[in-house]
Parts: structure tokens; C-alpha cells; sequence
């Protein structure tokens, strides 16, 4: 009784006192449904048939290992419940509060599910039993007239049903006993005991699969924690102590058998223990609690599932309703009756039996899972009374997995996508629920592993993308082409920060981070995945350069600055934020638009995006090409042809340029088209050209001079100034200047 001790000594820590309510206490509450469950019709009818098929050795073994995957299982979910106030719903209430509602519910239904169904194998189980000594009736009218009795006495009292369970223990211990007491035949053991043959069509796992089932059950009872008086308490200590109980009786009774009955005679004779019991009738009795009991426990259990799951609006919310001083909620009580009723009425549910299986061995490995996680981020909310390292539940994670392939692999894959389908239709329904859960601390803590990997290593040439800065107006709306502009290039496997600037300050933070989050929603809407940073700023142009110097998390900091054109109104402090980005080694791209301007490409009439190429600065030319390429992947502009042009003065350059940019396109792995001009004319100056040959273009991209060492601000500023007046008559137009820390060369290589 030492680890019993120990463990209640974990979970009865001293800790703040609280006003205890009225409710069931650890023993019927808890151990009595428990060791019931537990005690079920595997016990006497398959339990010496598993020793006759593997022998007492390999028997136990499976015994110990199935047994350890349920201890396990129990562990995590003590640690998981003496966290929080465990409420209606036992593992889908962990689950949903500890993962999210979404996978709460992918578990939570097929697990409900079981819970009914189980009802009806209980209930044909007893009925088959008893059709010998009423062979008038048929099992399927004695397995209905059973499951009407179970469910009038969970649908108009909870108590009596509890109590009712009290009497089908004691019958337990009474055929416990009677076994015991008989077998006066003494046989010495042999080697055959230990290690008889093994029929070829029976394996290790063959007998391990029918046996698992008689270690499963524990995790319903966690279903009555609503009704407990101390479910902290309770549940760690009811539920771990009948598991040790009944892992006791499993491994005694194997051994006491193989000392009075032969390894044929186990294999053969599925009711051996009733013929060596000391009085046979109560091995009957004992078979009858123990299909009761399991059906019993089961229709108290799976009603406030089902409850549960109504209060979270994952089912309808007449699920919910309760009646009655103990608020018992009936109505799922009859919704489960109907579940059952159809299975008993249909005879057979062998077929999504094995399912059923695998979805509780899937609700043991997330159970484990779950408090695993939650062991190993260690976050401040996480103070449970009963501890366990994050070892053991990750393992139990991983050994309930392996099992489910092990028993039917096929099995396991349907269960798995069934409740990925659930998964995938509760996220389209997007439920919310009002309690937080670890799936941001999860975020953040696999999230700090990958980014502080980045930053120690250097920077690959071969993964660099833009990660966009894209700075907004308020006024502009939140919808602006900027963003599209940039989430069409990014296509969300970059980074896209919006960064928008408020004259006044708001009242509060709360009144921020309500502003930030509808921005968000507002974006997601538009298929724009962006970070929203709103900042209080009384000139626009100060707060682009308080986020150009201290915006940045590492090495996902942004590379590429995205202006809405130049600020006339506070031109000198604008030409002043572009120097100081391009200081800061940023690229930067400063979107030009007319009135009639969109990032969304013409449907009337295809259009090409047009790049003028520039020897003198290359590595602009080459900025363009990588972001107009980006651009024309994007499944909305893969029709337009990115078109690069040049201009030169003779035909025997235009010639050479046409090589060059064929060259170009074709080491490059590019698809461009190119157009060189020729012009003579020294009247028309470049941008006149560019005006004129790019009038029917989709978008423009032009090549904008560095800031000179020594340039004074003013003169920058005009110069600035020029370029957006100049191409004004385009349509959209992009001018583009690129970092010299951008690693183009490797980029295109």
C-alpha cells in the first residue's frame, strides 16, 4: 500500500480550503463505477481462455501491459483534473478545456458514441446469459426490457442508481469469492503452463486485442465529476486506486487457475470458473453484475457527455436541459436509450466495433498527450495537486498509437479520419469557446524553439523571401491595395505586418487590442494574413521611423518596406524615413496608384506586368524580377506575362540588350519577354518613354536611385517628389530600391 499512500499523499496536499458542496463522495462516486467498469464479462468468460491460448507468462504480460497503457492513461487525466474544476462531460470537458473546443469535440463525439453502443454489447451480453433460464424469450426482448429498467432508474435518480451499483459490487466480491474458495484439484506446474503452443490463427496480438478491452471504462466515470462533492479529490484517488485494485485480481486470478484447471481445459471451457467455484451460482450472479454494472455505468455516464457537449453548442442545446434538485439531465439520458435501443433492436454492432475500440485507445493517446504538453511548457496556470513527469504521459501518447496500428491498422486509419473529419467540420463551424486553453502556449512554445534555431544560424540565400513592413493610413481603410499588393507577392509564406498610425491616442489597451482584433477579422476576410501593429503617432512619418529602428522579433524581422507614395505634406520628413530605411539595409518599395488603380488584375482584358530594366542600378532590376516573379506565380495573376523593357539608342544595342535579357530569361529560369525600344529622339527624355509604352500595362515597376552619402535631405526629397509626379499618368507603379544586403546573386543563381 506504499504507492497508494504516496499517491494519496500527492493529492491530498494542503492546499486552500473550499466550501464543500453537496454531491458523492470518492468512494461510490468514484471506485465503486470504476471497479465496475473494470469487472466486466472479460473477466469470467475470457480470462482463462487467454491464458489457455498464450500460456500464464505471455497472459500476464498482456495483462501488465494493458493495465500500464490504462495507468498511464489514468495518471494524465488525475494531473489534468486536480488543475481545474473538472466539470459535466469527465474526458471531453478536460479535453475541450485543455486543446480546444474543436478537438474537445472530434474526441468528445466518437466517445460518446462508445459510451452508448457500449450500453447495448452490455445489455445483449447479460441477455445471452440469461436466455438459458428464459429460453421463452428471445435476446433481443430481455436485452430491451434491460436497457428500458437501466435507463428508468439513471432517467428519475441518479441516486439510486449509484446505490444500485453498491449492490452489484458486493456481488462481485461474493463471486470473487466463491472462485477463490473452490478448486480443490491441485496441478503442479509444467512447462507447458508458462508457454504453450499458439494456434496459427491467434498471435500475441490477436489475444492482446480481445482482452484490452477489459482495462478500458475508467474514463467514463470521469463523466460524474459534476456530481462529486470534491472531484479535485476524488477523481485521482477513486480512479487510481480501483485500476491498482483491479490490476490485483487480474494477475491472481490467471495464477490461481493454472494451479487447478489444465491449459486445454482454459482454452475450451469459457465458463471454467463456474465449474470450480465453490458455489457456481454466484459466478452467474457475478457475470450478471458485471454486464450490469458496465451498462449501468454507462448510461450514467454518457448522458452528461452528451450534456456537455450541448452546453459547448457542439450538439443541439435541448441536450442540455436539466431536471429534477440534481439537475439530471434526462433528455440525454432518452437520446442515449435511443442510440443503445437501435443497437440492441439490429442485434449486431461487430462491424464498428474495432472503431469503437481505436477511438478510445485515440481518446487515451490525446488525453496523455494533453497533459504531457502541458508538464513540459510548464506555464504558470499549470499547479496541479497530482504531478507526473512529462515523460510518462508523452510515452503513453506514443504507446496507445503503436497499439491501435498493432491491433488493426486498418481500424486505427478510419478512426483517425473520422475524428479529423470532425476536427475539420467544427473549425468550419467555428465554435468559440469562453475558456482559454494551451493551443497559444503550444504556439509559443514550439514557436521559441524554431525562432531561436533562426537566429543562430546563418541566414540561407536559398530561403530568403520578402517579409513585408506595409505601412498604412487609417483613413486609407484597412482593405487598401498596399496590403493586397503585398499578400499578392507574399501569397502568406512570408511574413506581412500592417503598421497603421492614430493621431490620438486610444482610452486604453483594451480599446487597442479590441481595434487590432477586428483589423484582423477584417483582413482574414479578405484572405489577408497580416500581423496588425497599431501605433500612437501625431505625425505619420515619426511613427515609420520608431517602427523602421525597434520593429523585429530576430531573424523575423522584416526585409522590405511598402509605402503608400510619397508624403507631399510632409515630404522632408518622408525623404528622411526613406534614408533611414535604406540605412537599415531595407528593400524598399514605394506604390504609386491613380484613381482607377487595383491590385487585382483587369478581368475585361489581360494585361502584362511591365519591369524597365536599369544597367545602372542592377540590383534594382533584379529586385524587380524576383517580386514580379512572386507575383506572377500567384494563382490571380498567372495569366499576365511579366514584360521587361529597356531603351537604347541604335538598333545594333537593341540587338545585344534582346540577347542579353534572352540569356537572362533562360539561365535565370525566368519567363520574361522582353521589349528593348530604340529612340533617337533626344527630346523624349526616359520617363516620357516609360509614360508612353507602359500606358496599357497591369502594373509598372521602376527602378528608384539610392540616397548619396553626402545628399542633403531637401534635395532627396524633390527628387523623390519628381518621380512620383512623372509617372502619375500610369496606371499602378511600383518604384523599387533594393538593399545592398540582399543576396540577389545567390537568389537568381
Amino acid at each position: 500500500m506504499t504507492l497508494l499512500s504516496n499517491i494519496q499523499e500527492k493529492i491530498l496536499k494542503k492546499s486552500p480550503s473550499i466550501e464543500t458542496k453537496p454531491g458523492f463522495g470518492t468512494f461510490i462516486g468514484v471506485f465503486v463505477p470504476s471497479i465496475l467498469m473494470l469487472f466486466g464479462v472479460i473477466i469470467f468468460l475470457r480470462l482463462g481462455w487467454v491464458v489457455g491460448q498464450v500460456g500464464l507468462s505471455t497472459a500476464l504480460l498482456i495483462i501488465t501491459m494493458a493495465a500500464f497503457i490504462a495507468f498511464v492513461t489514468t495518471l494524465s487525466m488525475a494531473s489534468i483534473s486536480t488543475n481545474i474544476e473538472v466539470g459535466n462531460g469527465g474526458v471531453y470537458y478536460i479535453l475541450s478545456r485543455s486543446l480546444g473546443i474543436e478537438l474537445g469535440s472530434a474526441i468528445g463525439l466518437p466517445l460518446y458514441l462508445k459510451q452508448a453502443l457500449s450500453i447495448a454489447f452490455c445489455c445483449i451480453g447479460f441477455a445471452e446469459s440469461l436466455h438459458d433460464l428464459m429460453p421463452a424469450w428471445s435476446i433481443t426482448n430481455i436485452s430491451m426490457v434491460t436497457l428500458g429498467v437501466l435507463t428508468a432508474l439513471a432517467y428519475f435518480s441518479l441516486d439510486g442508481a449509484l446505490k444500485v451499483q453498491v449492490f452489484i459490487f458486493v456481488s462481485l466480491i461474493a463471486s470473487f469469492a466463491s472462485l477463490f474458495l473452490g478448486g480443490s484439484e491441485f496441478i503442479p506446474p509444467s512447462p507447458e503452463t508458462f508457454t504453450p503452443e499458439i494456434p496459427p490463427s491467434l498471435g500475441f496480438w490477436a489475444v492482446f486485442a480481445i482482452f484490452f478491452p477489459a482495462m478500458t471504462g475508467v474514463e467514463s466515470t470521469v463523466s460524474l465529476s459534476g456530481d462529486l462533492r470534491d472531484p479535485g479529490k476524488s477523481l485521482p484517488l477513486g480512479t487510481i486506486t480501483a485500476l491498482l485494485t483491479a490490476y490485483a485480481l487480474y494477475m491472481l486470478i490467471p495464477i490461481f487457475l493454472v494451479q487447478h484447471v489444465s491449459i486445454d481445459l482454459l482454452a475450451s471451457d469459457p465458463l471454467i470458473m463456474q465449474n470450480i467455484a465453490r458455489i457456481p451460482s454466484l459466478i452467474i450472479l457475478g457475470i450478471w453484475g458485471a454486464t450490469i454494472s458496465s451498462a449501468l455505468g454507462g448510461m450514467l455516464g454518457a448522458p452528461r457527455t452528451l450534456q456537455a457537449l450541448a452546453e459547448d453548442g457542439v450538439v443541439p442545446a435541448f441536450f442540455a436541459k436539466t431536471f429534477g434538485a440534481k439537475k439530471e439531465p434526462r433528455i440525454a439520458t432518452l437520446a442515449t436509450f435511443a442510440i443503445s435501443f437501435c443497437a440492441v433492436y439490429f442485434g449486431s454492432v461487430n462491424i464498428i466495433a474495432p472503431l469503437l475500440t481505436m477511438i478510445c485507445l485515440i481518446c487515451y493517446a490525446v488525453l496523455n498527450f494533453s497533459a504531457g504538453l502541458e508538464t513540459l511548457m510548464a506555464n504558470p496556470s499549470w499547479r496541479p495537486r497530482f504531478r507526473i513527469h512529462w515523460t510518462i504521459s508523452l510515452f503513453g501518447a506514443i504507446l496507445c498509437l503503436l497499439t491501435m496500428l498493432m491491433i488493426d491498422a486498418g481500424a486505427a486509419i478510419i478512426a483517425l479520419c473520422l475524428v479529423i473529419t470532425i476536427y475539420l467540420v467544427a473549425k468550419r463551424r467555428e465554435l468559440s469557446g469562453t475558456w482559454d486553453d494551451i493551443r497559444h502556449g503550444i504556439l509559443v512554445f514550439f514557436s521559441r524553439f524554431v525562432i531561436y534555431q533562426l537566429a543562430y544560424s546563418e541566414g540561407m540565400a536559398r530561403s530568403w523571401r520578402p517579409h513585408f513592413l506595409v505601412f498604412t493610413k487609417k483613413t486609407e481603410g484597412y482593405s487598401n491595395n498596399l496590403l493586397h499588393f503585398s499578400q499578392a507577392i507574399s501569397q502568406s509564406k512570408g511574413f506581412l505586418t500592417m503598421a497603421s498610425f492614430l493621431p490620438q491616442a486610444l482610452e486604453s489597451e483594451k480599446q487597442k487590442q479590441e481595434l487590432k482584433k477586428k483589423i484582423a477579422q477584417d483582413l482574414q476576410k479578405q484572405k489577408i494574413q497580416a500581423l496588425v501593429h497599431i501605433l500612437h503617432a501625431e505625425k505619420i512619418t515619426s511613427g515609420m521611423d520608431q517602427m523602421i529602428k525597434n520593429y523585429g522579433l530576430g531573424p523575423l524581422a522584416p526585409n522590405t518596406i511598402v509605402f503608400g507614395g510619397v508624403h507631399e505634406d510632409e515630404l522632408h520628413d518622408f525623404a528622411k524615413v526613406i534614408i533611414e530605411s535604406y540605412q537599415n539595409h531595407y528593400n524598399i518599395v514605394i506604390l504609386c496608384e491613380n484613381k482607377d488603380s487595383s491590385t487585382h488584375p483587369h478581368k475585361d482584358k489581360v494585361r502584362d506586368i511591365h519591369v524597365w530594366w536599369d544597367d545602372k542600378h542592377k540590383e534594382n532590376s533584379e529586385l524587380m524580377l524576383v517580386l514580379t516573379y512572386m507575383l506572377q506565380t500567384n494563382p490571380q495573376w498567372k495569366k499576365n506575362r511579366i514584360c521587361l523593357k529597356s531603351v537604347v539608342d541604335s538598333e545594333i544595342a537593341r540587338k545585344e540588350e534582346l540577347a542579353k535579357f534572352q540569356t537572362l530569361s533562360i539561365n535565370k529560369r525566368l519567363p520574361l519577354n522582353a521589349e528593348v525600344l530604340v529612340s533617337q529622339d533626344t527630346d523624349l527624355s526616359h520617363s516620357d518613354l516609360v509614360r508612353e509604352f507602359s500606358q496599357e500595362a497591369e502594373i509598372v515597376f521602376i527602378s528608384m536611385r539610392a540616397p548619396l552619402a553626402s545628399e542633403p535631405i531637401e534635395e532627396y526629397a524633390n527628387y523623390l517628389q519628381s518621380m512620383t509626379r512623372i509617372f502619375s499618368q500610369l496606371p499602378q507603379t511600383a518604384l523599387v530600391l533594393s538593399s545592398e544586403f540582399t543576396p540577389l546573386d545567390n537568389i537568381l543563381r
